[in-house]
């Protein structure tokens, strides 16, 4: 009977601990759904493939930075007291920008260029705080190639003024891959939401072109992000 008896409590304690531990990551780390938006300053990296035909950058060389909005909805799911898993679906931008005014006329150029992609942004987090949380984390982001846009503009010697949009580019590789780092504060609003602000760095790996294609290019870019969480 005293055997018995020890064995009993030994597993009521043991079922006690267990929902003490959980409850405490959990009102740290609550699972809970949000929406995030994110602007980036989208930079490229632009090389002749040498294994095709060797070709040179031309313009392309003097392409700039260009601003893009990306859009995210994910689950948040606490792993232990410290660590959590994000991970989401995302509407992601890619671009560059290009620029030219003459000198010696009014004519111009100037185009800018977006790749967009349905990814998948997958982070292990770390935060420490309570009422308002300091966290970090790094992942991955795999992401299907959707669509391409290409928004011209110029203005010829005589100052007429011309646009046009190219949205067909068949030199585009189906997948691209890219790491992701990102750190930030989560303030809570009340029981239910917690506000979170922080930036972020997101660097391609692999080509956004097909193999076949005359340049090499990864996209990579900061920026900051901006997401309401709500508590599931």
């Amino acid at each position: 009977m005293k055997s018995i008896l020890i064995f009993a409590f030994l597993v009521i304690t043991k079922g006690a601990l267990a929902q003490i531990v959980n409850s405490k990551i959990k009102a740290v780390y609550p699972t809970s759904y949000y929406f995030e938006t994110q602007r980036m300053q989208m930079f490229r990296t632009l090389l002749s493939n040498d294994n095709f035909l060797p070709t040179p950058l031309g313009e392309r060389a003097n392409e700039i930075p260009l601003s893009t909005w990306s859009h995210q909805i994910g689950i948040c799911v606490g792993l232990s007291r410290f660590v959590y898993f994000d991970g989401g679906v995302s509407w992601m931008q890619n671009g560059e920008a290009y620029t030219f005014e003459s000198l010696d006329s009014d004519s111009s150029f100037n185009y800018q260029t977006r790749y967009r992609y349905l990814a998948l942004p997958l982070q292990l987090k770390m935060a420490f705080g309570d009422q308002f949380k300091f966290y970090g984390g790094i992942g991955i982001v795999p992401g299907l190639y959707q669509d391409y846009k290409q928004d011209l503009q110029w203005t010829n010697p005589l100052g007429a003024k011309y646009d046009d949009v190219v949205q067909i580019n068949n030199n585009m590789n189906s997948f691209q891959f890219s790491g992701l780092g990102s750190v930030g504060i989560e303030a809570q609003l009340d029981n239910n939401y917690t506000i979170r602000f922080g930036a972020l760095y997101r660097r391609q790996f692999n080509n956004s072109y097909n193999p076949y294609d005359a340049y090499v290019h990864k996209s990579f870019g900061w920026g900051l992000n901006l997401g309401l969480c709500k508590k599931l």
